[in-house]
């Protein structure tokens, strides 16, 4: 193999590194129809161009690369200048892939073993490819039918549909880790010690593909360039990728894998991270355990002659993934980062799928090294992390002095395996809600790993409680009521809270993001009245002589009310919406979004926000206002830019804060292209009635209510250790059907238990209202008795005597003790009880 200049690499990293940025991750491009070209690489930066142009990477035997491309981007790159040509296309060999597994085939195999060997062979899909093929995992151990505290490793073939040869050295070894169970020592002792994890076919819709199968998915994508990657897709989410992607990624989060190997055809070379940099640049990449890959690669190349003499990869037969060439998106990084998996490369044929020939001396070849390679997992540290006042198994973290990318410890046994070469090592563990524990000088020494138990101490925390853990109370319509409640502190640190309103709603009404809700017509008992306010005669007109035109600004006569902020003026926008701030045009004016959105104007009142001409004959726009409390914009007759619409809405502003829209008769034709709803300044609040969907009918109301149903005041606090915070949970049953709706009030705090605690609330709007407690009840105690007083409270023709052990007193934990027609009410101390609450109520 080549090996670049080294100050040639670094000139192209620097290069690269002010030119480039690292989210921005080439397209994925269909490569279904591509072809394998063989293009001439001179230096790094060529490998990064072709990249950028849309190549993938087969192989990369300096000079000369096998790259797969589209035809069009094949010829961009031979415009640049490139040596290339296209490679012919592979023809089947008689008798070739006769003995090459079907998925079906793997399945029928699996079921076999699994009779045959019931306590060794387990199989179970993870899951179905893009076309429904299922995608087989089967599992060797002593005891499969336990899931024991046992080193869990993990072997991938055939990602690419068209390298089969790792499928079967696959199907070979766990035949043979079945068949020599009990008989040969090294594999027995394996199967005892191991939970050995195999997928000899992650690509099924590839392998399906003629009789060669071919490298991509159904969807035309190459599985190895689609995992998140740490330079240039650094989300760790499955949503997004490739459903066989996900499907083993979900599978890897599942487990604990130690040590993991994916196999490919077209070269023989053990592959080692990093594959990906931050250049994009071809260069030797070595992560932070870089001593640690190339003595597992190294592994696995010594027992194979052919890998381990080969010429193009000097000494050794072993590699940096990205000198070799860069490859970004690829499995072996992510399982390192994300997963705490050591996962090498293996490259094990010349030939991506040899002749039946071949097969059993390309599976001696390969058998050594894979049941070596697997041995490394041993090699280190191992113990139990476990909680050190319970005993209980902990998930905890193992970190290696300062490098992020950590392995873990089993939730269901807290058993770790740390890979470590021979050496002294500090040693990180923790663990949410423990207190982090560092061993340092953990001596390893080849060969023999290192026993390390570790227990760790449960961390000071804050534990949150909220009295009344439920709420149900009347609210009057259109009203608000306040709720008496205490968060309590039961930890031993002090507890952070803040508080928010769990979205919620129903047909025809709803909540927003960050507070607001809406309610339309359509609910008969508690929704607005439909009543269309004609300013046809008597408004002042707005006269758009363009399609995306925003006027204005227009003054309302009184001061509005709108997320926090006081606005005395609006401006109109062609498109259907409102501003009280924004003056935006063009695509940012027409081109509808889910509110909230940051790419929408802010400020924003959407009636009916969609492309609209508004400067077409016939079109009446007004605005009016009294001056005192009420402004109101009308579109009448106003067409969508696809002259297939023809609406009629208003805009109504109260300057109590209250909004309303209504629908005259919007035709019948492109109704499901608009966006209503509202957003504030900064754009994180807001509420989406609908995008682009059905809703709309014609004589329609929406009313906006800015307040959120629940809410507390103050709305977040700090309670010390073993305290409790009063405050007031205000219920509002605006923009609320009549009757009951339940929600939730969100509590999140630092809590590490109990990050999020939910609290049911259900608002009745409209019904019947508790009694109301006395405002000036005085308590005192003579001669063991206790002395409740008040005054006179009017219309009340008795009082209700309650108490309670608790705070504070609710219909839930308070016990009516008497009635009482007069101010007094007289009742024992109770010796058993050192706290009293007591609630007078009227009647």
């Amino acid at each position: 193999m080549k090996r670049w200049n080294l100050v040639i690499s670094l000139l192209t990293a620097s290069v690269f590194l002010f030119a480039m940025s690292a989210s921005a991750r080439p397209p994925k491009k269909n490569m279904n129809n591509s072809r394998l070209a063989e293009i001439e690489i001179k230096s790094p930066l060529d490998a990064k161009t072709i990249e950028d142009a849309g190549g993938i990477f087969d192989h990369y035997r300096g000079p000369k690369a096998h790259v797969y491309l589209l035809q069009e981007d094949f010829e961009q790159l031979r415009a640049r200048g490139f040596s290339m040509q296209w490679l012919p296309e592979e023809r089947v060999e008689q008798g070739r892939l006769d003995t090459y597994h079907e998925n079906a085939e793997i399945e029928t195999q699996f079921i076999a073993w699994a009779a045959a060997y019931p306590t060794l062979f387990s199989y179970q899909s993870i899951g179905n490819s893009v076309q429904g093929r299922p995608m087989w995992v089967g599992m060797v151990s002593d005891n499969v039918g336990l899931d024991e505290p046992e080193i869990e490793v993990k072997y991938i073939g055939a990602m690419h549909g068209d390298e089969l040869t790792g499928l079967e050295n696959c199907m070979k070894l766990i035949d043979t880790l079945l068949t020599g169970y009990g008989i040969n020592a090294e594999l027995t002792e394996m199967a005892d010690d191991y939970e050995i994890y195999i997928l000899p076919l992650m690509n099924p819709d590839g392998r399906n593909v003629g009789t060669l199968g071919q490298r991509f998915n159904a969807n035309g994508q190459d599985l190895n360039r689609d995992f998140p990657d740490r330079c240039w897709d650094s989300t760790n989410t499955a949503a997004g990728r490739e459903i066989e992607t996900a499907h083993v990624m979900d599978f890897t989060a599942s487990r604990n894998f130690v040590i993991s190997a994916n196999f490919h055809g077209g070269e023989v070379v053990a592959n080692y991270p990093w594959d990906s940099n931050y250049n994009g640049s071809s260069v030797f990449s070595p992560s932070p355990e870089n001593a640690l890959f190339y003595q597992l690669a190294l592994s696995y190349a010594q027992e194979n002659p052919t890998m381990y003499n080969h010429s193009n990869f000097p000494p050794d037969g072993t590699t940096n993934g990205a000198e070799w060439y860069h490859v970004s998106g690829g499995m072996q990084d992510w399982n390192y980062v994300w997963m705490g998996d050591k996962e090498v490369t293996m490259e094990i044929s010349y030939t991506k799928s040899g002749p039946e020939a071949a097969l059993d001396s390309l599976w001696r070849e390969n058998r050594q090294s894979m049941i070596s390679y697997l041995q490394m997992a041993r090699e280190g540290v191992r113990g139990v992390v476990t909680d050190a006042e319970t005993g209980n198994p902990v998930r905890a973290n193992v970190m290696l002095a300062n490098i992020p990318y950590v392995t873990h410890s089993s939730t269901l046994h807290g058993e770790y395996y740390r890979m470590l070469l021979a050496g002294t090592y500090s040693l990180t563990f923790s663990a949410p809600g423990y207190v982090s524990q560092v061993v340092n000088n953990v001596n390893v020494v080849g060969g023999t790993p290192t026993i390390l138990d570790i227990q760790l101490n449960p961390a000071p925390r804050a534990e949150i409680a909220v009295v009344p853990n439920t709420i149900s109370e009347a609210v009057p319509v259109c009203d608000t009521y306040d709720v008496n409640i205490a968060i309590q502190n039961t930890g031993d640190a002090a507890l952070t809270w803040s508080a928010s309103e769990l979205s919620f709603g129903a047909t025809n009404y709803g909540a927003g993001v960050g507070g607001g809700r809406w309610i339309d017509s359509r609910v008969a008992a508690g929704g607005p009245i439909y009543n269309w306010v004609d300013i046809s005669t008597i408004g002042t007109q707005i006269a758009f002589s363009s399609d995306d035109q925003n006027l204005g600004p227009f003054a309302l006569g009184f001061s509005f009310p709108f997320y926090g902020t006081n606005f005395t003026q609006i401006r109109v926008a062609a498109n259907g919406w409102l501003s009280f701030t924004s003056s935006a045009t063009g695509a940012t004016s027409y081109t509808n979004l889910t509110l909230p959105a940051t790419a929408a104007p802010e400020n924003i009142l959407a009636c009916w926000w969609d492309d609209l001409s508004p400067q077409r004959t016939g079109t009446n726009i007004r605005r009016w206002t009294n001056n005192v409390d009420s402004f109101v914009v009308s579109y009448q007759n106003v067409q969508s830019f696809a002259n297939s619409g023809l609406y009629n809405f208003e805009v109504i502003l109260k300057s109590d804060g209250s909004i309303t829209y209504q629908y005259a008769s919007m035709g019948t034709n492109r109704l499901e292209s608009a966006t209503i709803g509202m957003q504030n300044s900064d754009k994180m609040k807001g509420v989406n009635v609908v995008y682009n969907a059905a809703y709309i009918v014609n004589n329609l109301a929406i009313k906006f209510c800015p307040a959120p149903a629940v809410q507390t005041v103050p709305p977040s606090g700090n309670v010390a250790i073993g305290s409790q915070q009063n405050v007031i949970l205000r219920l509002s049953s605006c923009c609320l059907p009549d009757g009951p709706s339940s929600t939730m009030l969100r509590l999140t705090s630092n809590d590490p238990v109990t990050p999020v605690l939910d609290v049911p609330v259900t608002i009745d709007a409209g019904g019947n209202l508790p009694p109301t407690a006395v405002s000036d009840l005085t308590i005192t105690i003579e001669s063991g008795n206790v002395h409740l007083n008040w005054s006179v409270a009017e219309n009340a023709d008795f009082y209700s005597v309650w108490s309670s052990t608790s705070w504070p007193p609710t219909i839930g934990n308070a016990t009516q003790i008497g009635t009482t027609p007069s101010t007094e009410f007289v009742t024992p101390v109770s010796e058993n009880l050192l706290e009293y609450y007591f609630v007078v109520s009227e009647q």
